[in-house]
């Protein structure tokens, strides 16, 4: 009975690829390397595309300031459709179910449109740069 409790911890540790690191408020992606910025900032910050981008350029937090905005691929990959009241993955602690704004404006658009992760349906779209949207910033680890 011992061996397999044991076998059962060991077993979930290999599937927490995504998990809170409270202490830094960050959320680790070990199958992506990938460490997002969860702290208030993220359910407080309300800006448009711009302002968006320079300011994830010029964080500095937990001692990194490598931070930039993510791609929307990125942001697919911590979607969490189950989790039906913001459609983000549990280790998640600070989400709005509204708009964050992801790195890639559209040159079809003349750069007038830029990506964003809608967490209401846990789907990418795209609006106009000047829409103010949050902002979660990532950094590769």
């Amino acid at each position: 009975m011992k061996y397999l409790l044991l076998l059962l911890v060991f077993l979930s540790l290999l599937d927490a690829k995504i998990y809170r690191d409270g202490s830094k408020e960050v959320v680790l992606d070990d199958e992506s390397r990938l460490m997002w910025v969860d702290d208030i900032s993220v359910i407080k910050n309300l800006m448009n595309h711009d302002e968006a981008k320079k300011y994830c350029e010029e964080l500095n937090f937990i001692g990194f300031s490598d931070w930039r905005l993510a791609h929307i691929d990125e942001f697919e990959e911590i979607v969490y459709k189950k989790n039906i009241k913001t459609n983000i993955n549990y280790a998640f602690k600070y989400n709005v179910p509204d708009g964050y704004w992801a790195s890639t404006a559209h040159w079809r658009t003349f750069w007038y449109n830029a990506d964003y992760m809608h967490f209401v349906s846990g789907t990418p779209y795209y609006d106009n740069r000047k829409t103010k949207k949050y902002v979660r910033c990532v950094r590769n680890y």
